[in-house]
């Protein structure tokens, strides 16, 4: 249970985040209902209350009791977990729920297919307006929207077996506010992976191994250390070959202030079979340097620089990175002001925005930062001939550039 928050709820707080989607732009009706969830034999349910702008999901999971509340307005989610009396906060467009979330992948689908009204039904009682999304002449995601509550009540992604989230039971009438309130006594949940973390029994040697500069080839054995100081402008590549027909293990860890950034068990061995290579983007403001171990086997070790855009960006200004066909995008942004800081990113076209209807609307690619320090990165596709990102609010370190996955 103790997982709870992290784990359990996170399906059902990207559905609420979906929700959010068809309920946003103007204040819904208030009522309750009851909803459900279900892929093949796979099957969850709850109540739903909804008021404004604001909605509650009370759910059941394991036996344990949640509650997940978005307020569309204020752009927050909150997750409550009644066992351990904690709850989790986080933004409403957090990256993991646009990558994870088959529903929320209604919105990130929509640039890659064609959206069409499709009529309306009656679903439950209730007149709906259908829209759906269509990807080389196949229905992949649908969603029908009671005209009358102005809230999506039916959400189908059209895989196998198909995933349908649906409301029943729908009673209109007044909602309490304490249904979107956290409970008294209940405290804030704190990511492990935020803590500072112990440095593992090998660190030991750290201090007495080399520093060495890329490009450089190095045969490794295990117990091997060697140290590589992290560079503005550059991100680490590193691939890794056995050298006998033994299993080889390797791990390229950042540290900051002689502490790993995270377990080393959070990090990939870059020598297995099939592993192309290790890619390391950590700026100077998140780490001093990249540590590389050999836990297992005798490996070939390849190193190079990868060149990327890196600049401070303040309230007011931008960075604009000129991209190249097929290649994805690595984003890296850290807050450094000591609040809160904003930032939208756009595409360009021969000097020319390109429209929502390709890249999707501001709120979906606006990044908020709320902590001194916070980092927010992932991999984007490209579209146009350019990106940019515009800083609305504090101050950003901003690393940009541009990879193929399946070259060194």
């Amino acid at each position: 249970m103790k997982n709870y928050i992290s784990n359990c709820l996170l399906l059902v707080i990207l559905i609420a985040l979906v929700m959010s989607i068809g309920s946003s732009q103007v204040l819904a009706v208030e009522f309750s209902a009851d909803f459900t969830e279900q892929q093949g034999d796979n099957t969850k349910s709850g109540k739903i209350y909804v008021k404004g702008s604001s909605y509650c999901l009370d759910l059941a999971i394991d036996g344990e009791q949640g509650f997940v509340i978005v307020d569309t307005e204020a752009r927050k989610t909150v997750v409550i977990n009644v066992a351990t009396r904690e709850y989790r906060e986080s933004a409403i467009d957090d990256f993991i729920s646009i990558m994870n979330d088959p529903i929320q992948g209604y919105l990130y689908t929509e640039k890659m297919g064609e959206v069409k009204a499709t009529g309306s039904e009656t679903i439950n009682g209730y007149e709906c307006d259908k829209s759906t999304i269509n990807m080389a002449d196949t229905d992949v995601m649908s969603q029908w929207v009671a005209l009358s509550l102005n809230f999506p009540i039916r959400i189908v992604g059209h895989s196998s077996p198909e995933r349908v989230f649906e409301l029943t039971n729908i009673v209109e009438g007044s909602v309490d506010d304490s249904k979107f309130e956290i409970p008294k006594g209940f405290s804030k949940w704190i990511d492990p992976a935020t803590l500072p973390v112990e440095p593992p029994a090998w660190a030991e040697g750290i201090p007495t191994a080399p520093v060495m500069i890329p490009p450089f080839q190095h045969d490794m054995s295990a117990g091997d250390i060697i140290r590589i100081k992290v560079e503005p402008g550059k991100s680490l590549v590193l691939k890794g070959i056995s050298k006998t027909d033994t299993k080889a293990i390797a791990k390229v860890i950042p540290f900051k202030d002689d502490r790993p950034l995270k377990k080393d068990s959070w990090y990939n061995n870059f020598a297995m079979k099939a592993t192309i290579c290790a890619r390391e983007h950590e700026t100077s403001v998140e780490a001093d340097e990249f540590v590389v171990y050999v836990y297992e086997g005798d490996i070939a070790l390849t190193t190079k620089w990868q060149e990327m855009l890196e600049k401070t960006v303040a309230e007011g200004e931008e960075i604009r990175l000129p991209l190249t066909i097929w290649e994805k995008i690595e984003t890296r942004l850290v807050n450094l002001s000591d609040g809160e800081s904003v930032a939208i990113f756009s595409y360009f076209e021969e000097g020319t925005e390109l429209s929502e209807d390709i890249i999707s609307p501001p709120k979906w690619r606006t990044v908020i930062l709320k902590e001194q320090g916070e980092v927010h990165y992932g991999a984007r596709s490209y579209y146009g001939d350019e990106m940019v990102f515009s800083v609305k609010k504090g101050k950003m370190l901003i690393k940009l550039g541009q990879f193929d996955s399946f070259e060194f």
